[in-house]
């Protein structure tokens, strides 16, 4: 080839590489220029599936491009999230998980595919908390006090309705910090576990803090909430910690994406989070679902799942039966 021709096929290389680098580059900045498929590893009409429809609608507003949303549910959220992480890392598949769901899998579930770092994690916008529940009739208990004194004395005689992974980590931290025994009776979900209660089919269950409103009357006393401080709108329900018991859980959504998804796109779709949520009409929606905002960005929900991660490693460590229940 002669020196004018390889100064050509040169020039046409860099020019070539410099437009495709240029399309690159205004491919990201225009995100997103089509729909978006947001994947839900639960099923319809539950807790993280309204909420996030609810996020979906504003930041398809904001964006203006469409979010669509995907049930995947199964294996608590490891059937979805297992789609997500083998998802092409573009921003055009997002998805949402449940903070200790997602953990407890990881670290008890079988034949996971995908890992911790498996996600970018982009932020979150609500917290609430599972409260301990009593059934009068069985019971009689008014107290924490009065439930942690009848266990002492009679271990393993107390049933507590559960209905996942997150309510097993919850009791035997209970456990452990009282230094009791229960038996746990697992259910398919917090309906489940009401209808036990209710019934009086067990002593105690664990529940999200929706349902207090719900026992009001009916012959069960709602003794204390497992997050660490006191929580909308039940404010006049104790917590176990200030109860003197090392015990603090709290569940959340977190939006995700998969890993490698381009960083600038993960802090476009993490500030669109932010300013979508941050509206009084946005989060009086989710005062109307029972929800309390708390927005975290990439950096504090990471880092809050880091510190989850090594609650449960250490839970799992002192006490290594405590999924083999």
């Amino acid at each position: 080839m002669t020196k004018k021709g390889m100064a050509l096929l040169v020039a046409i290389t860099l020019a070539t590489g410099l437009f495709g680098q240029g399309k690159a580059e205004e491919s990201t900045a225009v995100y997103p220029s089509r729909k978006v498929d947001f994947i839900i590893p639960y099923s319809a009409g539950g807790g993280t599936d309204s909420l996030m429809r609810v996020l979906a609608t504003a930041m398809e507003t904001k964006l203006g491009q469409s979010f669509i949303i995907s049930n995947k549910a199964g294996g608590l959220g490891q059937v979805g999230l297992t789609e997500l992480a083998s998802a092409k890392p573009d921003g055009y598949t997002i998805g949402a998980l449940s903070n200790l769901d997602h953990i407890l899998v990881l670290l008890t579930g079988e034949n996971v595919s995908y890992s911790y770092d498996s996600f970018a994690y982009l932020g979150a916008i609500n917290t609430t908390a599972n409260v301990l529940y009593a059934n009068d009739a069985n019971t009689k208990f008014t107290s924490v006090a009065d439930l942690i004194a009848y266990a002492k004395a009679n271990p393993g005689k107390l049933t507590v309705s559960i209905s996942g992974k997150t309510h097993i980590a919850e009791v035997s931290l209970l456990e452990k910090a009282a230094g009791i025994h229960v038996t746990t009776v697992m259910q398919n979900s917090g309906n489940d576990s009401l209808k036990a209660i209710l019934g009086g089919h067990v002593d105690l269950a664990v529940m999200d803090k929706k349902f207090v409103a719900q026992v009001k009357g009916m012959g069960v006393t709602p003794l204390a909430t497992f997050s660490a401080d006191r929580i909308s709108p039940i404010e006049d329900l104790p917590t176990l910690t200030e109860l003197g018991y090392n015990v603090a859980t709290e569940t959340y959504r977190v939006i995700i994406a998969p890993k490698g998804t381009p960083a600038e796109v993960c802090a476009k779709l993490t500030e669109t989070i932010k300013e979508v949520s941050s509206t009084a009409e946005f989060q009086q929606k989710m005062k109307d679902m029972g929800e309390v905002y708390r927005y975290l960005d990439a950096t504090q929900v990471k880092a809050r799942l880091d510190g989850e991660y090594k609650q449960m490693q250490g839970l799992l460590k002192e006490v290594p039966d405590a999924f083999n229940r």
